[in-house]
Order: C-alpha cells, then structure tokens, then sequence
C-alpha cells in the first residue's frame, strides 16, 4: 500500500541518501545550515589538573597522573567507555592536547549525544565521536557509523604517539575541527533533528590488548564567537577566552593562592612563559610570551588595585613564615627582603602578586604594538630600585603612573610603590656581564612622599606659643637622641644581614650600558 509522505518524511529520506555519499567531506555542504545557538558566553576549566572533579566515569579505567587524565586498561575492554563530563552541552569551542601512549587503537571526543547503558557498559555513549590519532573522522555511534571522513588531511598532520593540540568548535550542525594548527574538518551533519545537548565524553576505545591515553588542557567555551583559535593565520592565542577578558578561576583551583581569587592568572595562560626556560630567565621578549604579556595587561585594568595590594600582602606573609628559614616570620612586613626572595625563587612568585617600593631611575611611556586583544592607548615603564635589591632593578610595565612622576631616563624619584604581577626574569646584557632584572606587570606606579615636614614657626601662633613649641622639640631630641643613635646600629646591623642574603652584584647598572632598551616588548616577527 502506498502512502503519502509528510515533509519530515521526505526531508529524512534526503537526509539517508547524503548519509550513503558522505565519504566526502565537501558533500556536507548540501545539509541545512543551522545557525549557532544562542546562549551565556563563559570559559569552563574542564578540568584541574588535580582530579576528576566534574566527570564521572568507570574509576578502573579514569584516572588522574602528572595533572593529565589517564585512560587505561590492562585487560580487554569489551564495550568502549566514557569520561563525561557532568554538565550537558551544545554550542561550544573545546581545546585540549591528547596523546596515544599505548596500542594502535583511536580515541575520541564524544558529543551531541546521551549516556546510553543499554550498550554494556555504565558509560557507553551514543552520538557523534571526533576520532583521533590511529582513524580520523566523525562516527555516529549506535547510529549512522561513519558520517565524515577527513582520514587522508588529518593523519598527515596528527603525531601517532606524541601530543596533539586539538580544537573543535561545535555551532548549530557545523563542527570544524583544527588538529596541530591545520583545519581539518568544516562539516554540517544533514540530520540536525538527531542532535542533543549532551555530555562530552572522553573515549577508552573498546579493545584485546592493554593501551593507554591521555588528555590535558581541557578548555570549553560555552556559546563562542565564530572563530578559530588555534589556526596560526588568525594571530589568535591558543588559550581560550584572553581575548574576552575572563580570565577567572573558580574559587577551588588548584592554582589559587589567596582568598581574592578574582586576582589569580590561570596555570594555562602562564605556561607559554615558563615553558621557554628554567626560572623564567630570558633575553628579550619570545613571540611564546606575547599572549600571556597582553592577557596579563587587560586583567590589571580590569581588577581593583586596592585588592591587588591585599592579595599582594597576603603572598608576602605567607612568604616571611616560609622564607629564609622564617627568620623574618614575626618582624614588621616592611623588614622582609621582597625582591631578595623573588630573586632567588621565582618559579613560586610566577604569575603572583608583589609590591616593591623604592626610588625610580627610569621612566618612559610606549604604545603596545598590534595586537589580537584590541590594546591601545599609553603604557609606561620604568625601572625601580628596591632597598633590598642591593642596586639591581626591577623591570615595571604599567597601563599607568601618578601623574606628578614625568618621563626621564635618567632621575631619582624616591617613595616609588609598584604592586604587579611578576611575569619573567627579563635578560638584558650590561656592560660587564649578562644581567636579568624581575619584570612586574603593574597596574600604576605610585609616588607616595611622605607628609611634607612643619615648620611650628610659620603656623601663625603667637611668639609664646613658637616658644613653647622650640622648647618642646629642643627636650625631645635630647630625650630621643641615644635612642634613636641605638636604633641607628640595630638598622645597620640589620642592612649588614639583608646584604649577605641578596644575591648581589655590586657594580651598579647605567642605562647607558644596557643594550635590550629596557622592558619595552618587541616581539619577533613570526
């Protein structure tokens, strides 16, 4: 008996007989295009480095090594299983590096589905699955197989056993997939109406013989601009969310080093930084450290100073109970040697707040280059010399200054204060040998002098009253005058102490000697 077709009816008999050509990648031109959905933008650390947090999945086969989420089996596996991730899903941008370590065996990023245990196993998963590294492709699981194939680009490009940087933004039907900086994939699935908004699952292959894979760096951002990130001709940071400025960590990251968490720099915008070198020592600036330079300036203008110099004071108390075999542990906050500490440990004041205060011998203002963030506008640096930095200075870069401080190459402004984030040991060669100085990226520098001192005589009191006053100044420099002689040796003592910790040289650094023209950030051109 022959019946009347609906229009879903036709449109799905369509759908079948793309299904059957679609060995090509081109031929999903011809689905519907579905526009991206819309939704609340925001970045998800999908995972802390530190456990498995917001996944559920088989505890004989997940688990966490090294900060990387390891799947492994040692005996065979008869269904595939999954890490899914706790919330569900449907228009985002993931980035992440994957690594095969054991067997020949693909894995995948599974998406658009649900959690189906009526496959065998708690975690079994039916829907789309981005294959990688051993067959590349889309497969339809428990469904339509394979539905796209990018096999020939993708293993021309993909590192069988090594790490693989991988993004996939999913909008509507379309899923572009970049492996290793190349797209690979620009595809829209003909049959939207079998999409769901869904966990994303991380694939342990079903298989006879042990293997081993590992993710890192799972980065999500939820209802994203229609971009890649990670393709070099976009000039675009392979961090996601640096360019919208969310920049926040939750409250519980690994990474959180004070109450005022709004203020921590995540790990992953970090990374670029100390990856180029042991203690962040560098010539110069790498074009690895432009990114992470200009996130950190967009998020010192966006935070409150006041609160940067509370997390600052926080990290400092914490650093005089741990420092220095806590010898400054219960002395004033102002007697311990700042500088002498971030000198000698940076890799622990990475990406931390620091206040240094001083004198400035140097200050000049810039216009940052080009850049992917939209950064404009005057920045300043400048080179502060704190007491107990035994004449070396500080690299400050600030989006601005007090404004009774003026631009000088050469000058002596004392009651200087900077509180910043130390981003690198900047390398610079001075005349007799080869020198680094801490870099701070600061919000403003500050010239704080004290109260300007009174004189009682020109106060307007009556000549009684300026007698008095002489008389009572005159008693107490002779009551004071061996007091403050005593304290004067203690503080000298105390000089002698912080001179024999800093790791010092004692030939003072000119400007005329310096070859890199300060901190001011020329990337090379790539």
């Amino acid at each position: 008996m022959i019946t009347r077709c609906s229009t879903n009816c036709v449109r799905n008999l369509i759908a079948g007989m793309l299904l059957i050509l679609n060995t090509n990648p081109s031929l999903s031109q011809d689905a519907p295009d579905i526009r991206p959905r819309q939704g609340r933008s925001s970045n998800i650390r999908l995972f802390n480095g530190s456990d498995l947090k917001g996944w559920v999945g088989d505890q004989e086969y997940w688990s966490v090594e090294d900060g990387e989420i390891v799947g492994r089996n040692t005996e065979p596996l008869d269904v595939s299983t999954y890490l899914l991730t706790e919330v569900d899903f449907s228009d985002f941008r993931l980035t992440f590096d994957f690594k095969l370590v054991q067997s020949e065996m693909h894995s995948g990023i599974a998406l658009w589905g649900k959690v189906d245990p009526e496959k065998g196993d708690p975690f079994a998963y039916a829907g789309p699955l981005v294959m990688f590294p051993s067959n590349y492709g889309i497969w339809d699981l428990y469904g339509r197989e394979k539905i796209h194939d990018n096999a020939d680009k993708a293993k021309a490009i993909g590192r069988q056993h090594d790490w693989n940087r991988i993004e996939i933004l999913a909008q509507g039907n379309r899923i572009r997939i970049v492996l290793n900086g190349t797209l690979i994939s620009d595809w829209r699935d003909p049959m939207p109406d079998a999409l769901l908004t869904g966990p994303i699952g991380l694939q342990l292959h079903s298989n006879e013989v042990p293997q081993e894979i590992r993710f890192r760096k799972l980065l999500l951002e939820t209802f994203p601009e229609d971009r890649l990130t990670t393709l070099p001709s976009e000039a675009r940071t392979e961090i996601v969310g640096i360019r919208k400025l969310e920049l926040d960590v939750q409250p519980d990251a690994s990474e959180v080093w004070t109450r005022y968490h709004d203020v921590v720099i995540p790990d992953d915008v970090l990374a670029p930084v100390r990856r180029l070198g042991f203690r962040q020592r560098t010539a110069g600036f790498q074009s690895a450290e432009r990114d992470p330079y200009y996130a950190i300036i967009q998020k010192v203008r966006e935070l409150d100073l006041s609160t940067m110099k509370k997390a600052a004071g926080e990290f400092r108390r914490q650093r005089q109970t741990e420092a220095f075999g806590g010898k400054y542990k219960d002395r004033p906050a102002y007697d311990f040697p700042d500088f002498v500490d971030l000198y000698d440990v940076p890799d622990l004041y990475h990406g931390k707040l620091v206040t240094l205060q001083g004198h400035l011998r140097k200050l000049s203002s810039f216009s940052p280059d080009e850049n992917p963030y939209g950064i404009e506008g005057q920045l300043w640096e400048g080179w502060l010399y704190d007491p107990h930095g035994q004449n070396h200075p500080a690299v400050i870069i600030s989006t601005s200054r007090d404004e009774g401080l003026e631009e000088a190459t050469e000058l002596i402004v004392d009651h200087v204060s900077v509180t910043g984030y130390f981003f690198k040991n900047y390398g610079y060669e001075g005349q007799d040998a080869f020198r680094f100085a801490p870099m701070l990226i600061a919000q403003k520098i500050e010239h704080r002098p004290p109260a300007a001192s009174i004189n009682p005589f020109n106060l307007g009191l009556s000549a009684r009253m300026q007698l008095l006053v002489a008389v009572v100044a005159t008693l107490m420099v002779g009551r004071f005058g061996l007091r403050v002689w005593k304290h004067s040796k203690a503080d000298e003592a105390k000089r002698r102490e912080t001179r024999e910790i800093a790791v010092a040289e004692e030939t003072e650094p000119t400007f005329d000697n310096i070859v890199d023209n300060g901190g001011v950030p020329e990337f090379p051109q790539e």
